[in-house]
């Protein structure tokens, strides 16, 4: 009975926890659009500020041709910052989490049973890698919290 309540109470920190960050999150989303949109407007001045320059000393269609080039020089540089890298911290997480659930595993079959349906579902989750994954290794923890306390 008790590690029910305590799968109860980890149940509505955890609800309680994904509220909260999600309304964080949505005012975060809210300023980085109004970040992009003055980005991009900016990003247009300068452009043209650019054009104007070059322009009085060259033809227009050079004026045009040198920027499409800076912009494909910068479009590059970025693709290649973009690359996903190995992160070893997440892969050591993913690790511990896997031995975490198999060691309550063999702990208790009734944990075992519930850590093989949440791990699998989080499994599941995790490859999207969007709030989904998140909210999926939230619950986990929580649940597994809540078995390793009793």
């Amino acid at each position: 009975m008790r590690s029910l309540r305590l799968l109860e109470i980890a149940a509505q920190a955890e609800a309680l926890r994904l509220r909260r960050g999600a309304s964080g999150m949505a005012r975060g989303v809210a300023f980085q659009a109004v970040a992009l949109l003055f980005g991009l407007v900016s990003l247009g001045l300068l452009h043209a500020a650019g054009w104007i320059w070059i322009a009085g000393r060259h033809e227009p269609l050079t004026a045009a041709l040198v920027l499409a080039g800076i912009d494909l020089l910068l479009a590059g540089l970025a693709l290649l910052l973009a690359r996903p890298r190995h992160d070893a911290v997440a892969a050591e997480a993913l690790r511990v989490r896997q031995e975490s659930l198999a060691e309550v595993a063999r702990a208790s079959p009734v944990r075992g049973l519930v850590a093989m349906l949440v791990g699998n579902q989080l499994a599941q989750a995790s490859a999207t890698r969007g709030l989904a994954g998140e909210i999926g290794a939230g619950l986990v923890e929580g649940v597994v919290r809540g078995l390793s306390r009793r």
